[in-house]
């Protein structure tokens, strides 16, 4: 058994776990959340995948994730892994960091957002990690705001280490597709509709696709539209309302998306 351990406060998570990766660890499903997420790994071989993007994961990595970005990690069979996982949203940060962590993720262009090499990862930036279980055993009040002050000492460490930005090959017809449906979410974008926007069959689309991503497109577009839909809801708009405006022309095909995602139905957030 390895060491494992969480903590959350309102607009923020910290884990913390540390095993022998085997073929039945549920570790490479796709998925994507309306959060930031700074995945640091301290042991561990494999690969990080992101939007279609690959990067080697190795010991003293790190990678810092846009919201609704499609990513997974797929560890090497055997070999020990060792990660640190952060989710924040804006509110997590103070106003002077949030600016800080848009450059870095490069929200506004079409990055993913950044890559670390260990050579880019300071021992200060390692024991910060640490730093972050000793929340533990703080009240709520005290886990907020110690979360707050840590996660904006280490998005200024990060702002001077050397970073790679995860782009995409544009000549990849996968890359060119999710391209085009994180544009339109919120359209018509079946399968047909993608097809002859492309001018290739369907079934060539599928297969460049799962390739590029890892995933169906219908899984791809699903799970984003649900993500989205949940931060709405969070916003104060109405369950169905929300599965309108991201393109869900079934309330009850939205319920199930959801539930199967999320593991409760979307009124719960309101």
């Amino acid at each position: 058994m390895g060491k494992s351990i969480k903590l959350s406060s309102s607009n923020f998570s910290f884990s913390h776990s540390k095993s022998a990766a085997n073929a039945n660890e549920n570790l490479n499903t796709r998925h994507c959340h309306d959060t930031f997420e700074i995945l640091f790994v301290a042991e561990g071989r494999g690969r990080y995948l992101i939007e279609g993007a690959e990067f080697e994961l190795k010991p003293r990595t790190l990678v810092l994730i846009k919201p609704f970005e499609y990513h997974c990690v797929e560890v090497e069979t055997g070999i020990e892994y060792e990660r640190y996982v952060l989710h924040f949203t804006d509110a997590s940060v103070v106003r002077e960091v949030k600016e800080t962590i848009k450059r870095l993720a490069d929200e506004s262009a079409e990055d993913s957002g950044s890559f670390y090499s260990p050579d880019s990862i300071s021992q200060t930036i390692v024991s910060l990690f640490d730093r972050f279980e000793g929340a533990e055993q703080l009240s709520e009040e005290d886990k907020e705001s110690y979360f707050k002050l840590l996660l904006s000492e280490l998005v200024t460490l990060l702002s001077f280490a050397g970073n790679q930005k995860i782009a995409h090959d544009d000549g990849e017809l996968g890359a060119r597709v999710i391209k085009y449906i994180n544009e339109y979410l919120e359209r018509d974008i079946s399968l047909d509709v993608i097809a002859k926007r492309f001018f290739v069959s369907k079934y060539y689309l599928c297969r460049a696709f799962k390739r590029y991503s890892g995933v169906s497109i219908h899984a791809y577009i699903t799970q984003k539209r649900v993500v989205y839909a949940k931060q709405l809801i969070e916003s104060g708009e109405t369950a169905s309302g929300a599965a309108y405006k991201v393109g869900f022309g079934d309330y009850s095909a939205f319920y199930r998306a959801y539930m199967k995602v999320f593991g409760k139905p979307p009124t719960s957030n309101k």
